[in-house]
């Protein structure tokens, strides 16, 4: 375990263990990883480790320790909630020590059948353990493993292990009605739905009431010179907010599948060809008993990643053909879309309050897209090889801000296969944006200088718009470039107390906030008990928090903390 001492230092690869930021010193907490006793088999060549946070929230009263049958129940989710996830179901709060014994560990199969054992210490599951806390959930090769992110223990509490196709992505629902909150994708194209409680609950037992969704379209298509089994696996997955049971999964293939956990997972697909792969085409299932309920052709090519707006109403995606869309979910509408300035985008995500989006890919930029424009509003350049992960951080609100008001600047991160983690602002008003002239005179910036390239209106729904020039679009620079770890960075997270980067070997580091580094003790459960109504209500005012940040505090953000 990796940490930092008072005055920081270097840590393994001379990494130092802390960076700076004009709030102060984010330090090296602790690290997660796989055990590097345990033998991981590659099914399909190598893959790249994901990270997904959970918070699973404490058992309701009465609740049995068995996951309910899944059933077709539609709920709200919680403001918070959709604020956490911002898309992907994978945000979460923070909340403090878990109160979970470090005794459990355990490993279980799926594929095929599914066999359980405990650790080689001969731990046992905890009886009335309901699993209530924070855990992260990261892939390597063959396996799924689940980490205590509140314990300083390195090594998972639970490894799950997939005996004929690797995982490669996941997501988890904390607003889900029944025992049924994390999905599993694979490589095969295949999908599994399961109860991170019931796994956490009995580790050393089959992982309970599993539901596996088949997808028969890898079947079709064993051609090896088109990709064979690789074009048709998994590459994000994803609930959708505010609609209960309701998930879906993207493909290499540049399909996207529309599923119910409450229905059949293995019936006939009746989907028609697409003849076109380059044109959308959305298709409805004949049988309304089975999965998948629907399939979006979107693109040719590998769908990368997809992100839900925080309260369900657009599905952003991105993919290897360099083109962000974004869909109007429930009507199935294109809205706009954009294409990178070189090669594919492999990441996007959406800011809280639903009004931005970030995207990142080959051409080692950040673009910022805005929702009411349209368009893409600024870049950043800053890494030196490919973006993998971007993400806004919903905790952050800037100095002297006014609850009342509008969010004026926001806080996000990216990290790259440059091992970099960067920290942005985008503070609105500085961004130049063209000014709309009743009169019909042509647009100029905000700060007089003319912009006869720039289109100063919406583009027109459903059109996929081509990248602006770069001179005509406002750049930002990085208040922050920190290398944090020797290998390829592959995920970001944010949580209220700290910040979470992953390589693609499966090496979690967690920075803790300059709040928290200062202090670096756990709260007793009364602490926490305010922590949580502290942070959840934080994080709801400061999606619409205003003011401008000090002019001290913009003169800092103009340079770099290492």
């Amino acid at each position: 375990m990796a940490s930092a001492g008072p005055g920081g230092g270097a840590g393994a690869g001379g990494l130092k263990t802390y960076f700076k930021t004009p709030e102060g010193r984010h330090k090296l907490q602790y690290e997660k990883t796989h055990s590097p006793a345990v033998v991981h088999y590659n099914h399909s060549g190598k893959t790249v480790s994901q990270m997904t946070v959970a918070y699973l929230k404490e058992k309701p009263a009465g609740q049995g320790s068995n996951p309910s049958t899944p059933s077709a129940g539609s709920g709200m989710r919680s403001a918070a909630a959709r604020l956490l996830g911002t898309g992907n179901g994978n945000r979460a709060l923070s909340f403090g020590s878990n109160g979970t014994s470090r005794a459990v560990s355990a490993s279980s199969r799926i594929g095929g059948n599914i066999v359980a054992s405990t650790s080689a210490s001969g731990s046992q599951g905890i009886a009335n353990y309901d699993g209530k806390g924070t855990y992260i959930i990261f892939n390597t090769a063959d396996t799924l493993f689940i980490s205590d992110l509140n314990s300083h223990d390195k090594d998972p509490i639970k490894s799950i292990h997939f005996s004929s196709s690797n995982p490669l992505c996941h997501a988890f629902d904390p607003e889900a009605k029944d025992g049924h909150d994390l999905l599993v994708g694979v490589f095969s194209g295949d999908v599994y739905s399961m109860s991170l409680r019931q796994q956490l609950q009995d580790p050393g037992k089959k992982p309970v009431s599993y539901q596996h969704f088949i997808n028969k379209d890898k079947d079709k298509d064993k051609d090896p010179s088109q990709g064979g089994a690789a074009s048709s696996r998994c590459t994000c997955v994803a609930w959708v907010p505010e609609r209960e049971g309701i998930f879906v999964v993207s493909h290499a293939d540049g399909n996207l599948y529309v599923y119910d956990k409450s229905k059949d997972g293995n019936t006939d697909w009746t989907f028609p060809t697409v003849k076109d792969q380059s044109q959308l085409l959305i298709s409805h299932a004949k049988s309304s008993k089975g999965n998948p309920i629907a399939r979006w052709h979107i693109c040719q090519g590998a769908i990368n990643a997809i992100s839900f707006s925080p309260d369900g109403t657009y599905l952003a995606t991105v993919g290897r053909d360099g083109y962000l869309r974004v869909f109007d979910f429930a009507k199935e509408q294109l809205i706009f879309g954009g294409k990178s300035y070189y090669g594919a985008l492999l990441c996007c995500s959406w800011s809280a309050d639903g009004k931005y989006l970030l995207s990142g890919g080959e051409d080692d930029l950040v673009q910022v897209w805005s929702m009411d424009d349209r368009k893409i509003v600024a870049w950043g350049e800053g890494h030196n090889s490919w973006v993998s992960a971007v993400a806004f951080d919903p905790y952050w609100s800037p100095p002297n801000s006014d609850e009342m008001e509008e969010n004026v600047m926001y806080r996000f991160g990216s990290v790259g296969q440059d091992t970099q983690l960067l920290l942005w602002d985008l503070a609105l008003d500085e961004i130049a944006v063209p000014l709309r002239h009743p009169s019909g005179g042509s647009p100029t910036f905000s700060n007089g200088s003319p912009s006869a390239h720039w289109d100063n209106a919406c583009p027109p729904t459903g059109v996929l718009q081509p990248s602006p020039r770069m001179r005509d679009v406002p750049k930002l620079s990085p208040l922050v470039a920190h290398r944090v770890h020797v290998d390829p960075l592959s995920g970001l997270e944010f949580t209220s107390e700290s910040i979470l980067t992953i390589c693609r070997e499966g090496l979690i580091k967690i920075w803790a906030r300059p709040s928290h580094s200062e202090t670096n003790q756990q709260p007793d459960s009364s602490e926490q008990a305010v922590g949580n109504t502290t942070a959840k209500d934080k994080m709801l005012t400061s999606s619409n928090k205003a003011g401008a940040s000090s002019s001290s505090f913009k003169q800092q953000s103009s340079s770099l903390f290492t």
